[in-house]
């Protein structure tokens, strides 16, 4: 199905989700539209928001995680400037993640699993884990 949006047309699977909800807020949808772009939103919903088959709660978060970072551009201070403003509580606990992210990452260095596309991040993560009594 096709939709117009300033003058664009788009092809369904090419509607963001703000642009679906604005066609949808909009109210100049015919029913059948209506009702087949709310059908995309459960689908995405379904598929980015709920954990699929086996799939644990953290590695649901892990998956959610790596698609917001695949998603181009991003702006990840303001992302971590975001994070900062949440529940003081909250921000020690994503602390720890990151912390056991770098230690995972350290012992990937340690043992050779990396390649040119994360050598970076497990090199510096393996100099961290040895300067920070953290992550002892």
């Amino acid at each position: 199905m096709k939709f117009t949006i300033d003058g664009r047309e788009y092809e369904d699977y090419e509607l963001s989700n703000e642009q679906i909800a604005s066609l949808i807020d909009g109210g100049s949808l015919m029913e059948n539209e209506k009702a087949f772009l709310m059908e995309k939103v459960y689908e995405r919903f379904k598929h980015d928001a709920c954990a699929r088959k086996g799939e644990s709660k953290d590695e649901l978060f892990a998956r959610q995680f790596s698609d917001y970072v695949n998603r181009c551009p991003n702006d990840f201070k303001a992302a971590a400037r975001a994070m900062g403003r949440d529940h003081r509580y909250l921000q020690s606990e994503m602390f720890k993640m990151c912390l056991e992210y770098i230690k995972v990452l350290s012992k990937y260095y340690e043992n050779g699993i990396y390649d040119g596309r994360n050598e970076f991040a497990c090199e510096k993560a393996h100099e961290i884990a040895l300067n920070s009594e953290l992550l002892g």
